[in-house]
């Protein structure tokens, strides 16, 4: 990284990781079957599997029934058309289903690297270069939660995608108002909650941005009545449109979610579930279940140590048993948290300078992206908490809930970075290499362990 020529070598490095991070998917989706390390995938007759076959045998017609009465029907259905669409020309070259379904993962890895690149732009719109830039984009390359994510075959991976989308036209929007980008937006937006209904946690974030540029330029009021009239009416109906057909139709709440009774059931005990490690909790580097029909208890029931757990395997057991990479599982952990410490403290001291930066300016105007960033983290870590404990399961306290806080932590982090940069003094030198080399353990182990994941 010459200063002299890191404008040429800046392309290279983009070019680089972006590739690496496309390699790693790859290997993911083609080494790992379609049905391992998924989340509510289901069969041929129900789960997102279920879902996706139904759509392409009924010809995409949405189901005639109830959906809450099938496993996973009850989703907004965007990402399950894209996939039948897949899984329809797949069957027309000859595949059978299971091949079919193989493939729509592919699907899933072209989701996962436009979600890197809409990132990459996102960092480039808080001016970051150099080490500043590239760091937190290596580690979005190499996490395995966004790996993972690339091979889901239900709708996070497509959700997350337009959930960036939209938060990266609604700054485009804020910086210049213009019509055709609140269309746009509008477009997008609704596109991500009939993905996942999860999408309207978007909708506190957009509305600051709204009111803030109304605000900032309220004597041409009409012109952005007029603006937020059209987003309305584009959006409402498209985004609610699945929701109010079961509504109508057969009376389900568009809130609709599962409820699985007493399947991994957690307790709702506050002290264990956030402050409380048990030492058989420490027993894997991976989630560990414990149920039984007399207990139906998980033994991982703290929320931190899932959310780490999770972070980097998932819910399953990610190596098989007698695998000899166990111990490295171990030291991803080690590596994991003291990064998670870095770029956590980075965003904490990055917040508090903000807000005493806007209180001594007496304006919110030269850091508006910081708080929209802010009021998306607030949002996807409050729904998440509150989630946990309206539905005290473990599989509610999975990392996937959360995953938008990585990459809005990763810009903080980056805009650390780039005030760290402009210190030369030893100890910044120091903080830096410590990072750099932190992160580049991160990858190999990371590399290391998906090369040698379970199958099964």
């Amino acid at each position: 990284m010459n200063k002299k020529t890191f404008k040429y070598n800046e392309k290279l490095i983009f070019l680089l990781l972006t590739i690496s991070a496309l390699f790693l998917r790859l290997l993911y989706v083609i080494r790992i079957p379609y049905t391992v390390n998924q989340h509510d995938a289901g069969d041929f007759t129900a789960g997102h599997i279920g879902y996706i076959c139904y759509l392409v045998e009924h010809n995409w017609q949405l189901p005639d029934f109830n959906p809450t009465t099938v496993w996973s029907f009850y989703h907004p259905p965007l990402h399950h058309y894209l996939a039948a669409v897949v899984a329809k020309i797949s069957l027309v070259c000859g595949t059978d289903m299971a091949q079919a379904m193989e493939n729509v993962q592919f699907l899933t890895v072209f989701y996962g690297v436009c979600t890197l690149l809409i990132s990459y732009k996102l960092l480039k719109k808080f001016k970051l270069t150099g080490f500043a830039l590239f760091l937190p984009y290596a580690l979005l390359c190499f996490h395995p939660s966004f790996v993972m994510l690339s091979g889901s075959i239900n709708n996070d991976a497509l959700c997350l995608l337009l959930t960036m989308i939209t938060a990266y036209i609604a700054l485009l929007w804020y910086e210049k108002p213009v019509l055709k980008r609140i269309c746009l937006l509008a477009l997008v937006f609704a596109a991500t909650v009939l993905t996942k209904m999860s999408g309207l946690l978007l909708a506190p974030a957009v509305a600051f941005l709204f009111l803030a540029r109304l605000w900032k330029e309220r004597t041409q009021w009409k012109q952005y009545f007029i603006q937020f009239i059209t987003f309305g009416v584009i959006c409402i109906p498209l985004a609610l449109s699945f929701s109010m057909r079961n509504l109508i139709l057969w009376h389900v709440n568009p809130f609709f979610t599962l409820d699985l009774g007493e399947y991994m059931y957690t307790g709702n005990n506050l002290l264990e579930r956030v402050f409380m490690i048990h030492k058989e909790q420490l027993a894997s580097p991976f989630v560990i279940y414990n149920v039984t029909p007399s207990n139906g208890l998980s033994v991982d029931r703290n929320i931190i140590l899932y959310i780490l757990k999770t972070s980097l395997y998932g819910d399953k057991f990610f190596l098989a048993s007698d695998s000899p990479y166990l111990g490295l599982a171990w030291a991803l952990h080690v590596v994991n948290l003291l990064l998670i410490l870095i770029s956590f403290g980075c965003l904490i001291i990055e917040v508090v300078r903000i807000l005493f930066a806007a209180f001594k300016e007496k304006s919110l105007y030269p850091y508006i992206k910081e708080f929209f960033l802010c009021l998306l983290y607030g949002s996807s870590f409050g729904s998440f908490i509150m989630f946990c404990f309206k539905y005290p399961n473990s599989c509610s306290q999975d990392f996937r809930y959360m995953n938008l806080t990585l990459i809005i932590a990763m810009v903080f982090w980056g805009t650390f970075f780039k005030r760290t940069t402009e210190n030369d003094s030893i100890v910044w030198k120091i903080f830096r290499m410590i990072s750099f080399v932190l992160f580049v353990l991160f990858a190999v182990f990371v590399t290391i362990l998906f090369f040698n994941c379970s199958t099964t």
